[in-house]
């Protein structure tokens, strides 16, 4: 267990508060403490080590809900062995101290294969030997799809795109809708075993059969969001009312905004939405424009693929080979955006920049939002007294980290 650890001399930045405040913090068994508690209350004698942050701002660790990969590894890939540690332990150390690793739209073998390899990743013997080393935390696999419109497939392979319900995709009109029951059942079995370890999904709201299976979804506990999708806004306010509470990232791979029918995208001051503000994906205008509208229900997402960290070149995204050049990412011999290559920190760092707002509600964005979101607020993404004590000490961008209360080498 980590020793306790007292952090003087910074501004800590709560989400719940409007600002930063100038205050000691104090960390106990990897989770954030009371002072008056632990040294008046309980009259603890042992002294936490004191961490001298430099008059910095100190606060919650990043959550990231849609990562597909970096540095190597990416998570739709079958052959991925210990680069998902190795990716982990990548994230952590740009102040993504958890997150949810994503999966593309893949088939129903792959899916039986790669989501208990990301349940359960492979460990090096010395890992074992010593214990899973120090990484960003897994805190649920998000799918993003299969259930998609195939015109906003986007980066995904069209061969594995289908309504819920069917192993191909097949015009609404020669569908026979089934129940919410068969619906989920089918979509377990889809899945596999590890289905429960699913924290978000991603679908059309308006293929047949999905209303059902977002209900079923919510009812068991995971995120339905609505996305890569030709949806009204009609069909979108319905799929809320069924238990949908994210548009994933918004304003891609969805029908655009017009004033008489405004789709996803007029739903987006009403429930929480992702946005990638990588500079590429959404034009600095179009962030400021949705962050206006939602403060509370914005979450920054990165989309990442496996050549974040990585050199311009060829990777791969599931199947589908993808080439980065810069700071973009698209399939090979195609302008289509395939994920980003932007780290979590770096989207902060954009948000800052495209909104002008303040630190604390950038922040938010990236701690508390999300967290809420996957029903893990006042335990994630927050300076509460018995939250998880992930921390990042922030200058104009990421200078240390600590995880469960122990610091990250850098």
């Amino acid at each position: 267990m980590a020793s306790p650890l007292l952090f003087t001399n910074c501004q800590v930045l709560d989400p719940l508060l409007d600002a930063p405040v100038r205050r000691n913090l104090l960390v106990v068994g990897g989770k954030i403490a009371d002072e008056k508690e632990y040294f008046y209350d309980k009259k603890q004698t042992r002294h936490p080590t004191t961490v001298d942050c430099s008059d910095l701002t100190l606060m919650p660790g990043f959550i990231d809900i849609q990562i597909n990969g970096s540095h190597g590894c990416d998570y739709s890939s079958e052959e991925q062995g210990d680069m998902i540690m190795h990716s982990r332990l990548e994230l952590l150390k740009h102040g993504c101290t958890s997150h949810c690793p994503t999966l593309v739209s893949l088939s129903k073998p792959e899916y039986h294969s790669i989501l208990p390899q990301l349940v359960d990743p492979l460990l090096t013997p010395l890992e074992l030997k010593r214990g899973p080393p120090l990484v960003s935390e897994n805190i649920g696999i998000h799918l993003e799809g299969p259930h998609f419109c195939p015109t906003k497939k986007g980066a995904h392979n069209i061969k594995n795109i289908h309504a819920p319900l069917d192993q191909a995709f097949v015009p609404a009109t020669k569908k026979r809708r089934r129940s919410a029951s068969q619906t989920f059942e089918s979509w377990k079995e889809l899945v596999g075993e590890k289905w429960k370890e699913v924290k978000i999904v991603t679908l059309a709201p308006e293929l047949p059969n999905s209303l059902n299976l977002i209900k079923s979804l919510s009812d068991n506990g995971i995120v339905p969001s609505v996305g890569h999708s030709s949806s009204t806004y009609s069909v979108g306010l319905e799929a809320c009312k069924n238990g949908a509470k994210l548009i994933t990232h918004l304003y891609n791979a969805m029908t655009p905004f017009h004033h008489r029918e405004p789709g996803l995208i007029g739903l987006s001051q009403a429930t929480n939405f992702s946005i990638i503000a990588d500079g590429i994906h959404v034009h600095p205008t179009g962030v400021k424009f949705a962050f206006e509208g939602n403060k509370s229900g914005c979450c920054l997402v990165t989309d990442a693929m496996g050549a974040m960290g990585l050199e311009d070149g060829v990777h791969k995204l599931g199947e589908i080979e993808v080439e980065k050049i810069g700071m973009k990412a698209v399939v090979k011999g195609t302008e289509t955006l395939a994920g980003s290559v932007a780290r979590i920190d770096d989207c902060l760092k954009n948000f800052l920049e495209f909104t002008e707002c303040t630190l604390t509600e950038g922040v938010r964005c990236v701690t508390s939002n999300p967290a809420r979101v996957v029903g893990l607020e006042g335990k994630k993404g927050s300076i509460s007294v018995g939250a998880d004590a992930d921390l990042v000490l922030w200058d104009s961008g990421v200078k240390r980290v600590w995880k469960g209360g122990v610091e990250v080498q850098l």
